[in-house]
């Protein structure tokens, strides 16, 4: 067993690498992070993977275990039967779209946000917030979190 805090964008790579010589490899990821897993579940190839139900699996260590809690909540994770699943469609919620939107206004030079339909490809993982961004062009709009008719 092992058990990785790495990007999530660089977790099937990681994977890939440390199953390259196992004899049975198996991949177990929580269910709790469901737009990066979703994409993480979608990158892992050649590898059975396991979505598990992590709920209790992350100990209280009080203040002073800063990220041991993730560390031993992997191990929780990976002790657990899962559900076999190859790939993961994932609607995100409002309150996901308007995470995102909030982001992109974040990191936005000119604090502006992306509309909802570039916010659903951000969640789905087809563009980054800046590309979402350079995408959006124009002024900044005000979002009331429908369908932007300015989204290309």
């Amino acid at each position: 067993m092992a058990a990785f805090q790495v990007p999530a964008a660089d977790a099937a790579e990681v994977v890939g690498r440390e199953v390259q010589d196992a004899a049975d490899p198996l991949v177990r990821i929580g269910d709790g992070a469901r737009l990066a897993g979703s994409r993480v579940i979608d990158d892992i190839e050649d590898v059975p993977v396991e979505l598990v139900d992590e709920t209790g699996t992350t100990p209280y260590l009080g203040s002073g275990a800063r990220g041991m809690g993730d560390v031993l909540a992997a191990a929780n994770i990976a002790r657990r039967e899962g559900e076999a699943i190859t790939s993961r469609d994932i609607e995100p919620t409002p309150g996901e779209l308007t995470r995102i939107k909030d982001r992109s206004r974040e990191e936005s030079d000119t604090n502006r946000a992306i509309g909802a339909d570039l916010a659903r490809r951000v969640a789905a993982g087809e563009l980054t917030i800046e590309e979402a961004l350079a995408e959006h062009g124009g002024e900044p709009v005000e979002d009331d979190g429908g369908p932007d008719p300015t989204d290309r």
